[in-house]
């Protein structure tokens, strides 16, 4: 397989993920080796707190002596990364919620010898979310909701709708918007 990247490309990728993503470095069985400014931030530590310490320092109470934990730390040191939305913890409990990849880097033999983890912390994204779900479920409490197809097919109606109307559910999902017009 042909390299996406020449050698002398490396330093550049690198410094240009160090300017964009939190980036964190591990040996294979967790504990921590450096970590980049956008880490830091993101965490609230400085590199001399976390410096040493495991990754279980960013994980709530209970989950680092978990089966699953154990096994997040063996696939990696067994070469398999992983990716997907992460909540975890900063200085002072402060929580967080990232989108990250940890990724076990190889020797020439095929054994990892360090783990790479990328992220973006998404905490914003997350919180914004939650307010849109909040409003909208108090929306759904007020207000008689209909939601319809592009087409006018009907998705899904909320009670307050369907009591208003005297319909149930089943009547009139997948049926058109003309039956409740002349």
């Amino acid at each position: 397989m042909k390299s996406l990247f020449t050698p002398s490309d490396s330093d550049n990728i690198v410094a240009s993920l160090n300017r964009s993503q939190a980036v964190i470095e591990f040996k294979p069985d967790g504990t921590i080796i450096t970590a980049n400014d956008n880490f830091l931030k993101a965490v609230g530590y400085s590199l001399e707190e976390i410096e040493g310490r495991h990754h279980a320092m960013f994980v709530a109470d209970g989950e680092a002596d978990s089966e699953e934990y154990a096994q997040f730390w063996k696939a990696l040191a067994s070469g398999k990364y992983q990716s997907a939305e992460y909540k975890r913890f900063g200085k002072n409990g402060t929580e967080i919620s990232i989108q990250a990849t940890y990724n076990p880097v190889l020797d020439a033999a095929g054994k990892t010898y360090k783990v790479i983890k990328f992220a973006t912390d998404i905490s914003a994204r997350k919180l914004q979310a939650a307010d849109y779900q909040c409003q909208l479920e108090a929306i759904s409490k007020s207000q008689a909701v209909i939601q319809f197809e592009l087409d006018g097919t009907i998705i899904s109606a909320n009670k307050n709708f369907l009591d208003a109307l005297g319909y149930s559910l089943d009547e009139i999902k997948g049926q058109h918007h003309r039956i409740f017009v002349d």
